[in-house]
């Protein structure tokens, strides 16, 4: 086995919660289209979600709050994830672990979420990677497609078995950087997949990825 020398992590749901995200997509966005139209924020929430489902988290779109903005024939994007700023909060163990691994191994973001929303989302934490890759900005590409992983690994000039991935999404951080050899594991906080038949590549923080790979060091 070759030694480990990039640790990949995902970012919504890995190093921050989901609370910004949910409050820029769920809550800023709907009021913003009711006030250009006249609406409630009730029935411009439920005209949003019908056109997010209409594309689907299966599209690169989706993620793209430029796109949506032009979409909607909204203004003012910058001063809304300005806004919600208040609202991001990483979990308690990401600085501690992100300390802890910066000095042994090269560290990378990837993750689903554009440029933008990396910007507001990871300004704290951004001196610890190496690199930040978009699969939708960068790409255009979802990460359950393998190919970001394959490109991600050409640009760092390693190979995938020198590569260790933490994400909490089942295909996007798990099964898809496992299809071309990156030592994946999946982040369960909340102990709700069950460890669904993976003992070992399950974890509940990320103070157990750090145990795993300083073992490996």
């Amino acid at each position: 086995m070759l030694q480990v020398r990039v640790i990949s992590f995902d970012l919504e749901g890995t190093l921050v919660d989901m609370v910004f995200s949910d409050k820029v997509w769920n809550e800023g966005v709907p009021r913003l289209f009711a006030l250009k139209n006249g609406l409630s924020f009730e029935e411009a929430k439920r005209i949003v979600m019908n056109e997010y489902a209409r594309i689907g988290e299966n599209r690169v779109e989706w993620y793209d709050i430029a796109y949506w903005f032009k979409r909607f024939g909204l203004s003012g994007l910058e001063f809304l994830l300005e806004e919600y700023k208040g609202y991001i909060r990483f979990f308690p163990e990401v600085k501690e672990v992100l300390d802890e691994l910066s000095g042994k191994f090269t560290l990378v973001l990837a993750t689903n979420s554009n440029r933008l929303f990396i910007k507001a989302l990871a300004k704290e934490i951004t001196h610890y990677f190496r690199q930040i890759f978009s699969a939708t900005s960068d790409f255009k590409l979802l990460k359950g497609n393998s190919e970001f992983y394959s490109r991600v690994c050409g640009i760092l000039k390693v190979r995938p078995e020198e590569v260790v991935h933490v994400g909490d999404r089942w295909v996007d951080d798990f099964q898809s950087p496992r299809s071309i050899g990156i030592r994946a594991y999946l982040l369960d906080r909340n102990g709700k997949m069950g460890h669904m038949g993976l003992k070992g590549s399950v974890i509940a923080d990320l103070r157990e990825l750090a145990k795993i790979v300083m073992a490996d060091f």
